[in-house]
Order: C-alpha cells, then sequence, then structure tokens
C-alpha cells in the first residue's frame, strides 16, 4: 500500500474559514431507482472529481443519473462507500476547493485512488469492491533550486543544511534513504511542509513528490507552477531506493521524458505509480456493477480528453492491488475477453 499525496490536502483546511453549510435535497437514490451516489471531488480539476463527471455521463445511456458527492473526497471516500454512510459537514478545504453543497443520502459507490482503495480494504473495509481501475500515471521527482548548489541530497546530512523541503508522496522514503527525517531536517533549522497546493511564493530549496505531472489539477499543479517561476535541478535517485520503492507493489521503475515539466531536460529513471479505482461495495447489485463497466469501457475514449493522462487498459482494468473485482464488473470484463 502507499501512502498518497492525494491525502496530504487535508493541509489546506487551516488556511480558510469554515464553509457555510447548505444541504440539499437531492430526492430519491440508490441503485434501485438509477440514481446512485458516487463519492466524488471538488469540480475545478481534482482527479476524483473529473472522473465522476466521466462516469455520469457514460451512465447516461444506460438510463442512470448518477449523483456526485463533491465532499466525500480525501481519504473518506473508501469509508463512505464501504458504510453506506452520509456525506460530512462541509469544511474549510470544501470551501477552498469550490465544493458548496452537500445533501443527505448514503454513497453508494466511489472514484478514490488505487493505493487509497487498496489501503482501506486491506485494514478494515472488507466489503469494497473494485469496478474498474483507470490508469493515471504520476512520477516521483526530486528538484532542487538551482541556486541552492545541491548536487546530491546527502548533502543535506553531510552539511547539516538548514534546508526548506517541500515534501508529497514518496518524500519521506527518500528521506530514510539518506538517513535523514523531518525532525533532523528542523533541527538543523530547515522545514518540511507539504507540497501539494504550493505556489509561487512558497519557500523552497528542495522539492519531492510523487506527484509529478505538466497538469494543473490541484494536487500536482505545483510542479507546473514552480517549474515555471524557478531554475530547477532536478536530480537522479538512487538505485538501491527506485528498487525500495519497486518493491512495495505501488511502483514501478520507468523514465520520464524529457520536458514532463520545465527543467526535466533529460529522460530520468525513476519510479511512477498510476491508477484511479472506481469501486462499490459487496452488496452492490450485480447488474448495477456489470453497467458501469460497460458504461466505462463503452466510453473511454472520452478519457483522454480530460486534464491528465487517463486512460482505460483492458489488461489492467480488473486488477487493483489486490482488492476483489466485483461479479458484476467481472462478469463484464469476461464478455469482452479482458479477464479469463
Amino acid at each position: 500500500m502507499i501512502r498518497l499525496a492525494t491525502l496530504a490536502c487535508l493541509v489546506f483546511a487551516f488556511a480558510a474559514p469554515a464553509a457555510a453549510q447548505q444541504t440539499v435535497d437531492v430526492g430519491k437514490t440508490g441503485w434501485a431507482v438509477k440514481r446512485p451516489v458516487v463519492a466524488a471531488a471538488c469540480p475545478f480539476g481534482c482527479p476524483w472529481g473529473e472522473l465522476a463527471e466521466f462516469v455520469h455521463d457514460a451512465m447516461k445511456p444506460l438510463g442512470y443519473d448518477v449523483i456526485l458527492c463533491r465532499n466525500c473526497n480525501r481519504d473518506r471516500g473508501p469509508r463512505l462507500v464501504a458504510t453506506a454512510g452520509t456525506p460530512p459537514p462541509l469544511d474549510a478545504l470544501d470551501a477552498r476547493t469550490g465544493t458548496t453543497q452537500r445533501f443527505d443520502a448514503p454513497v453508494d459507490f466511489g472514484i478514490t485512488a488505487s493505493g487509497i482503495l487498496a489501503g482501506a480494504y486491506n485494514s478494515e473495509h472488507k466489503n469494497l469492491r473494485l469496478v474498474a481501475k483507470i490508469e493515471d500515471p504520476l512520477f516521483l521527482l526530486v528538484a532542487v533550486k538551482a541556486s541552492s548548489g545541491i548536487q546530491d541530497l546527502a548533502e543535506i546530512k553531510a552539511k547539516k543544511l538548514p534546508v526548506k523541503i517541500l515534501a508529497g508522496g514518496g518524500a519521506d522514503q527518500v528521506l530514510r534513504h539518506y538517513g535523514m527525517t523531518r525532525a533532523d531536517i528542523a533541527s538543523w533549522g530547515g522545514a518540511v511542509n507539504a507540497s501539494m497546493g504550493a505556489r509561487e511564493a512558497a519557500e523552497f530549496d528542495v522539492i519531492i513528490d510523487d506527484h509529478g505531472t505538466p497538469f494543473m489539477n490541484p494536487e500536482g499543479s505545483h510542479w507546473t507552477i514552480l517549474s515555471q517561476r524557478h531554475d530547477l535541478k532536478f536530480l537522479d535517485i538512487p538505485e538501491p531506493l527506485l528498487q525500495a520503492f519497486a518493491a512495495t507493489g505501488g511502483y514501478r521503475i520507468v523514465s520520464t521524458k524529457w520536458g514532463l515539466v520545465k527543467g526535466v531536460d533529460r529522460n530520468i529513471r525513476t519510479v511512477a505509480r498510476s491508477g484511479e479505482a472506481i469501486f462499490a461495495r459487496e452488496d452492490t447489485p450485480e447488474q448495477a456493477a456489470y453497467d458501469v463497466a460497460k458504461a466505462i469501457d463503452q466510453a473511454r475514449g472520452e478519457l483522454i480528453y480530460l486534464i491528465r493522462r487517463y486512460s482505460l487498459d483492458p489488461r489492467t482494468v480488473a486488477e487493483n492491488q489486490g482488492v476483489p473485482l466485483h461479479p458484476g464488473a467481472a462478469r463484464y470484463y469476461r464478455e469482452m475477453g479482458y479477464i479469463k
């Protein structure tokens, strides 16, 4: 299981006032009336939000009116789906990301990161089932400001440099490889802050984050913004560290290509993770899960027009780090020849 940087968005909450509560009556919901509620995310480019919009549109031809829960995001989605819970109260992060409404209706299925779904299933929610995995590649990148003079992260410990680090997914494992912790950085007069949400004025010397992408979704836009604003030097990642990441099962060793973001001036051997999971409960009607799988597959050509590099691969759509496939989805994929 990967501890995803997606969870780091929780740090936004302290920076904005509490959201005004506006609860909307959405009427009767559920699979029986073809109005299921999906755990989605914000309306302004959040990956689970735009994928929920894709699912909504894809299921229309099958007679479904999917209701999007915009504040069933972060680490909430799997728990809400597993327990048929209702959306939580709005909070400051919801206000910050443009979510202004909630409603009282049980959540039927959801969209989350592959690693978050696997973590929820392996920890306490054994009734969760995969319906489809959507590919969404993200790279681990390590960069320093060129003006810092740092050529290797080992210099930070050796010289006890008081660096400011913007940290996202994978950062703690990188620091451990170099024999450092966040507490060590602080003891040398530095600081470790969340990379997600960092903007032009962010103070930093180093960025370590596995949301490497050129796109402007809230989760990864810091790479685009900061690489344009600053002269960044991207560092190579030691082979033993790459192998350690790959051994977790959630990453694979790949190479970035020139120009992924400004400053990536060569192919860099690194690791990447890929996967957003569309999932449901074990008790979801078989025909409903079949319909979701079918709708997504039939509309998969539309994925390339969303913000990130989304795609549906028939070879991987039915696999998500050991989370069982729903029988309804399995029936559809067998009919299509995607699985045996």
